[in-house]
């Protein structure tokens, strides 16, 4: 039998500079890949996601993007929504005319829509609409997470934020904590972690945020940990930040309609994140995540 080759790229997701931001690996035609096959790949990737192009189920879209985390399978996510549009765009798959264009990818939680804006031919920004905001169980002991995270229990929560689930898609705890320093300290166990957030939902993501920044021009400094998925810390994580954007907007802490989310620093890949939420009072309606696409590597993976 004659191996099978399948082109991909690499791209670092919410930066303009290679090597920072979060990686992924996108297979633009991934038509003939076993649901198995796309999980082994994504393992052997060894990255956060890895999304494979199919074409749509729907005619209400472009492409059908699964995602994949070394663990399985996802369904939905903001950093590979991104830079799978941008590859999809860089590839033919859909077109990306001068100025700004949408296009509409199929993901397991429905259609959703992603804003291409492009000056002089280059693709300078992706914006994706993420799903309907919700909020939910509010955690008003916080002594269990604290003890999970290693932190001191009186360094989770900024007047009263206090930690709860939020989605735009998927489910995320946001956890406020009181400074850069606490954020910036957390060294947590995996497994602990893993078994409190368990108790909250399957495959939490535990967004870490604090309102003290390094940079002048964000409003948010975040650290995303997501140990059902086998990943310690993901440098720029889009869904939880879109839900971050939701929490803060439905306690009445929001910084500004947009505002940016430094993600990745102690990672060494430092990530910039561009939120603008919409409500009505106190309920988010409409969240929007975007960010710069780079790409670094193109390829091609061979299979028997």
């Amino acid at each position: 039998m004659a191996d099978r080759f399948f082109d991909f790229w690499r791209v670092d997701v919410f930066t303009d500079t290679p090597l920072t931001g979060n990686p992924l690996a996108v297979f633009p035609r991934a038509t003939g890949l076993s649901d198995a096959e796309m999980a082994g790949i994504a393992r052997e990737m060894n990255l956060s996601e890895t999304t494979f192009v199919l074409p749509s189920r729907t005619p209400s879209a472009h492409y059908r993007n699964r995602i994949f985390t070394p663990g399985g399978e996802i369904p939905f996510a903001g950093h590979p929504s991104l830079g799978t549009a941008y590859v999809a765009a860089m590839e033919g798959i859909v077109p990306h005319p001068e100025g700004s264009s949408v296009l509409y990818q199929e993901v397991e939680i429905g259609v959703l829509p992603l804003e291409l804006q492009v000056e002089a031919g280059q693709i300078r920004k992706v914006v994706m609409t993420q799903g309907e905001p919700n909020l939910g169980k509010r955690l008003e002991k916080v002594d269990g997470l604290a003890e999970a995270l290693d932190v001191r229990p009186r360094d989770i929560g900024v007047g009263k934020l206090k930690p709860q689930l939020a989605a735009t898609g998927i489910h995320s705890l946001q956890v406020p904590m009181k400074s850069l320093e606490a954020v910036r300290a957390i060294d947590y166990d995996m497994r602990a972690l893993a078994r409190f957030l368990g108790r909250l939902g399957d495959r939490l993501v535990c967004y870490v945020f604090t309102f003290e920044t390094e940079s002048p021009d964000a409003q948010v400094h975040a650290r995303a940990f997501s140990p059902g998925d086998g990943i310690r810390e993901d440098p720029a994580t889009g869904s939880a930040a879109g839900a971050c954007g939701a929490y803060l907007l439905a306690n009445g802490r929001l910084p500004a309609p947009t505002f940016v989310v430094e993600q990745g620093i102690e990672m060494k890949h430092a990530s910039r994140i561009e939120v603008t939420v919409e409500g009505e009072g106190a309920t988010p309606t409409s969240v929007k995540v975007g960010g710069r696409v780079t790409p670094i590597i193109r390829g091609s993976l061979r299979l028997p």
